[in-house]
């Protein structure tokens, strides 16, 4: 049995909501309190937030209605500026997976830089279609740089395939390896090598996560060592992602001593069969954290939230993550 979206709905209104600064305090989500999150400032409303630091900036790139991949830069991590996104209009094999007269969106970019060449996954595709393509964009010289050019589709998927292809971002190995890690709802998230030279897949997929009750997407991987002992964590979202107060998203974690898996949770579950343990999950006023990424080394943490005293619009969380004596990433709200 495989579970489908019965509704992925557009972000792109409640991002339009959320561009007033917050300064956001301690939170107190599902009855525990977690270490207060960054006080943030400046430009907010988010979706899908990808963190990557270089040496001199902070970046957040994200999901957008206008076409291109949505930029933000720091200078600290704390006051956020709004840039010039990626692309900023269609390209035209976009089309083919949107849904006929309607404009291309572009979702949850994976990007960051691979040795001098920054790098962008994104998708595209219908709201609940397996109509979808991972999309690749490099940028010589990095992402400062900003010399993007478009690689075309690296994934796609078709109606009956066991994959949906989106929630597109890039792993590696303790040794150096890339991999590719992908996929929401249906069969869940697989993981799959690509070229150390020109990012794209050189090998067969592997399905590490799967809900057949609540779904799961957005996977991200990462290596962290405790104790002298180095895991993969597979951190993903749950549950239903888009709208707004309602939304029921929630942030889990499972590891593995493999980056191909098998993940289990703190629990011992495994992510194949509905495994994962919970880091945030829906509080009093924001509501379905989800979108998450991390930086490599395991330090930061970043997602989305919805705000249910602003039409749900959805807001940019950082948070430091701390890792406990047994290895396990501590709940971060």
């Amino acid at each position: 049995m495989t579970l489908t979206p019965s509704r992925r709905a557009s972000a792109s209104r409640w991002l339009r909501q959320a561009r007033a600064v917050l300064a956001l305090g301690a939170a107190v989500i599902g009855g525990s309190v977690a270490a207060a999150p960054w006080t943030l400032t400046g430009s907010l409303g988010t979706h899908d937030p990808n963190i990557y630091k270089t040496s001199t900036t902070w970046w957040i790139f994200e999901t957008t209605d206008n076409n291109g991949i949505g930029v933000k830069y720091s200078s600290d991590g704390h006051a956020w500026k709004q840039g010039v996104p990626i692309f900023g209009s269609g390209l035209s094999w976009w089309q083919q997976y949107v849904a006929a007269g309607k404009p291309a969106q572009v979702w949850a970019p994976g990007c960051g830089e691979w040795g001098s060449m920054g790098y962008c996954y994104y998708a595209v595709s219908s709201f609940g279609s397996q109509k979808s393509a991972i999309g690749l964009t490099t940028s010589a010289g990095g992402i400062a740089a900003g010399k993007w050019v478009d690689q075309g589709a690296v994934v796609t998927s078709a109606p009956g395939d066991t994959f949906n292809a989106i929630d597109p971002a890039l792993a590696r190995t303790t040794g150096g390896s890339p991999y590719l890690v992908y996929g929401s709802f249906w069969n869940g998230i697989f993981i799959r090598p690509v070229s150390s030279t020109t990012l794209k897949p050189s090998g067969t997929p592997v399905n590490i996560a799967r809900d057949n009750v609540n779904g799961i997407e957005n996977g991200f991987v990462i290596s962290h060592a405790t104790n002298g002992t180095t895991w993969y964590y597979l951190f993903a979202s749950k549950n239903a992602c888009c709208q707004g107060a309602n939304s029921t998203y929630r942030i889990v974690v499972g590891r593995s001593s493999s980056i191909t898996g098998p993940y289990v949770d703190k629990a011992g579950v495994a992510m194949m069969s509905g495994g994962g343990t919970v880091l945030a999950s829906s509080g009093s006023r924001f509501k379905g954290p989800g979108g998450q990424s991390l930086l490599a080394d395991g330090s930061v943490i970043a997602w989305h939230a919805y705000d249910a005293q602003n039409n749900g619009a959805p807001v940019l969380f950082i948070n430091n993550v701390t890792w406990g004596s047994d290895g396990w990433p501590q709940p971060v709200w």
